[in-house]
């Protein structure tokens, strides 16, 4: 993994991700984001234009983020070893990934997301698996795992009060999917011709 010296958040992160296919945009490419649609996306990269997060979803990004960081150190109480936030992209590709963390020798990666009830109920499951996890976020931990070669990623979900007290935390492992990965592969390598051959929508009339 070619590691990006950028700081996660930072205008140059955010210019350097334009350019490159990433983890998080994976599960749109795919069509199967609960935030966007595979023609947003390509809208997206086609002409540039990326719509201004509003007022609900900043604080959305904000307290995921918050929860992330207080996250961490559950995580690395279960892995055993320090995490690194980064960001890194496979060599002589343009496939890249943002790590909530990553260990010293990039073999055990982290993952977090905000606890909701959709993900309350997958883990409630006996045995649960990174293979039982909404479709979406294995295709994001997939591109993961190509971009970093790690073996396995450490996936938790927590939920945190106003002042930073745990109110609950449940995680599992996701191991490598040789077969979602090629699929993935696949999407981007059609998602870029895509972009070549873009059109724009015709404007729909106004309403009389």
């Amino acid at each position: 993994m070619i590691t990006e010296q950028l700081l996660q958040g930072s205008s140059e992160w955010l210019e350097y991700r334009r350019s490159m296919y990433n983890a998080s945009d994976a599960p749109a490419m795919m069509g199967c984001s609960a935030y966007k649609t595979r023609e947003q996306l390509l809208a997206e990269r086609a002409t540039g234009i990326v719509p201004e997060v509003d007022s609900a979803t900043q604080r959305r990004f904000d307290a995921g983020h918050r929860f992330e960081a207080l996250a961490r150190p559950l995580a690395e109480a279960i892995i055993g070893e320090d995490l690194y936030p980064v960001t890194g992209s496979l060599e002589d590709s343009r496939l890249s990934a943002s790590f909530d963390g990553l260990t010293l020798l990039e073999d055990v990666a982290f993952e977090h997301k905000t606890l909701n009830q959709r993900l309350r109920d997958v883990f409630v499951v006996s045995g649960c698996t990174g293979a039982d996890l909404p479709m979406e976020y294995q295709i994001q931990m997939e591109q993961q795992c190509a971009v970093s070669d790690c073996e396995k990623i450490l996936f938790m979900a927590s939920a945190w009060d106003s002042d930073d007290q745990l109110i609950e935390a449940l995680h599992c492992w996701y191991t490598p999917n040789p077969e979602l990965r090629a699929r993935i592969l696949a999407g981007w390598e059609q998602l870029h011709k895509d972009v070549a051959t873009y059109v724009p929508p015709e404007p729909k009339p106004a309403p009389v």
